[in-house]
């Protein structure tokens, strides 16, 4: 696979300025480039059509904005229609993937100049979180600049114990073993007060810890309230928001 990398956005639109690799690229593809011909042929039909597509590239563990539906908004105002482009991880010599969204960037930037795509990712940004603000959205802790801790610790630490003596649990031997978890989800209020305890997840380690799935939660969240019950909430633009939160709690029997 050939792998360009986008770098069409925040960019000066001066005449001097050398055009993105990518762009060069899809201008003039290898001919034993059957792929990216073949979404070169594909956005050729579609902006015949009266169709150009703002597209975001999406793969494993990048690519994610959590503006998406204020981009969307934009897009449709400024006459685009918004779509993701998935980039798998597998690769293949002499193909190179992303031409689609590179060649639309190529139509995007001859007709509102460089770096119009990063001003539209600013815009929807923005608004996104002028709307947090107006509306007082529940904001996922991946969505935040900074994500949510404990007062006394300088980063998320999002790994705690409690240990129990009144409840039989039991702990799984071997190497996949060990003492059952929740994921527990909760809000972090812009007051730093917390409210609304929910199980993400709950891995009984144990078949005999099933049964006190709903007794152990209890205990947890008790325990949450009481040596838990301030929390700094995540912030976007260095401003506190209501964060959706999420902790693991490891339950291991009192010796």
């Amino acid at each position: 696979m050939i792998t360009l990398c986008s770098n069409v956005y925040g960019q000066n639109q001066t005449n001097e300025q050398k055009l993105p690799d990518e762009i060069i690229y899809v201008s003039n593809p290898n001919r034993g480039d059957d792929l990216c011909i073949s979404e070169i042929e594909r956005a050729k039909k579609d902006i015949a059509n009266g169709k150009i597509v703002f597209t975001q590239q999406v793969g494993f563990l990048y690519g994610y904005i959590r503006y998406e539906s204020e981009l969307k908004q934009i897009c449709k105002e400024n006459g685009l229609e918004f779509d993701i482009e998935l980039i798998s991880d597998v690769q293949f010599d002499g193909e190179t993937q992303g031409c689609y969204g590179y060649y639309m960037d190529k139509v995007i930037i001859e007709k509102y100049g460089l770096g119009f795509k990063e001003k539209i990712h600013l815009e929807a940004d923005s608004l996104y979180f002028s709307l947090i603000q107006s509306e007082n959205r529940l904001v996922d802790s991946f969505d935040c600049d900074k994500q949510p801790r404990l007062p006394n610790e300088l980063s998320e630490r999002d790994i705690y114990l409690l240990k129990v003596s009144d409840i039989d649990i039991q702990e799984k031997s071997g190497e996949n073993g060990g003492w059952p978890f929740f994921d527990v989800g909760f809000i972090i209020e812009k007051d730093c007060t917390i409210s609304e305890f929910r199980i993400n997840n709950f891995v009984p380690q144990h078949e005999k810890n099933k049964k006190f799935k709903e007794e152990l939660f209890s205990k947890v969240t008790e325990h949450i309230k009481q040596k838990y019950p301030i929390w700094i909430p995540g912030k976007i633009k260095n401003t506190p928001v209501r964060t959706n939160a999420n902790a693991r709690f490891f339950i291991e029997k009192k010796q």
